[in-house]
């Protein structure tokens, strides 16, 4: 299940509408919108097609949003309470840019966190820009409300750093290594979204492979994000250059031992996506597009 890490800007009307100034919610200096009300059936619909497709990345915005709350202001308010969290809203810092210039990355040492995030977005045919893209397909708009900027900003933030954390806590793409790291991103965010996802991945894994530790995989992942420093508030680019080893013991996130003990054969076929197209085909796919315009 690809998701951003992490929380979304729920609050946000998909629709572009006029926000009476009144009606704003001021945190740390910058404005932010009014809460939306949560949408359970909603998030219910979205969770069984993401069980069904776990590369249907824009059901994760989906259940984020219908079921955040004010849970988005409490990380934003937490956010721009560190140096570096305020640094992101108000310089800003792009984050996608900087884990979308491949050719940085790849200067940096071998072995560091820049080359290990660069090799698993390489091998996985993945792009911080396909995660822009599946937030659009969920009619997220980042840009649409330039008076909440910061706010947005943080999302933005959020959403580009989902794939850093896989290569941060070790898990893979597949349905449990992304069942997992949606357990990291519940710890770190607390947006009840992630909750539900993860229940309802839990049972259709277990249901598929009944002899394999599912609950004691997502429940060591609980034990680790418990323990884990609250990495929102680390410069990436401090991180990135550090061997990766160091990086995750910085970060105190500790080894996945039970994930890692699942044979690869039976993470590669747990809840094998039932649809043509993956995101990572439909990234490809674009790129081709786009290359044969350019011709």
């Amino acid at each position: 299940m690809t998701a951003t890490a992490e929380a979304h800007p729920a609050e946000i009307s998909p629709t572009r509408i006029e926000i009476d100034p009144e009606d704003y919610v001021w945190i740390n200096g910058f404005p932010t919108p009014p809460v939306l009300r949560r949408r359970p059936l909603h998030a219910f619909v979205s969770v069984i097609k993401l069980v069904t497709n776990k590369e249907d990345t824009r059901q994760v915005f989906e259940i984020v949003q219908a079921l955040a709350g004010d849970s988005p202001k409490k990380l934003f308010r937490r956010f721009t309470s560190t140096p570096y969290g305020r640094r992101v809203v108000t310089e800003p810092v792009k984050l996608e840019e900087i884990l979308g210039d491949r050719e940085r990355l790849r200067a940096y040492p071998e072995g560091s966190l820049a080359r290990a995030y660069l090799a698993f977005m390489e091998g996985e045919n993945l792009t911080p820009e396909g995660l822009r893209a599946a937030a659009e397909e969920a009619s997220i708009d980042y840009e649409a409300y330039p008076e909440f900027s910061e706010y947005m900003r943080l999302f933005m933030h959020l959403q580009v750093s989902h794939d850093l954390w896989h290569v941060l806590t070790g898990y893979g793409r597949d349905a449990l290594g992304e069942l997992c790291n949606l357990v990291y991103t519940r710890q770190q965010t607390h947006n009840p979204g992630f909750k539900l996802i993860v229940a309802i991945g839990f049972v259709a894994q277990k249901l598929e492979q009944p002899s394999q530790p599912i609950q004691k995989a997502l429940a060591e992942a609980k034990r680790n994000a418990l323990a884990a420093e609250w990495v929102l508030e680390y410069d990436v680019e401090e991180l990135l250059p550090l061997p990766l080893a160091e990086a995750r013991a910085r970060l105190k996130i500790g080894e996945p031992k039970i994930y890692n003990a699942v044979p690869d054969e039976i993470k590669r076929t747990l809840l094998k996506p039932k649809v043509a197209q993956t995101q990572a085909e439909r990234e490809r796919a674009a790129r081709e597009r786009a290359a044969l315009q350019a011709s």
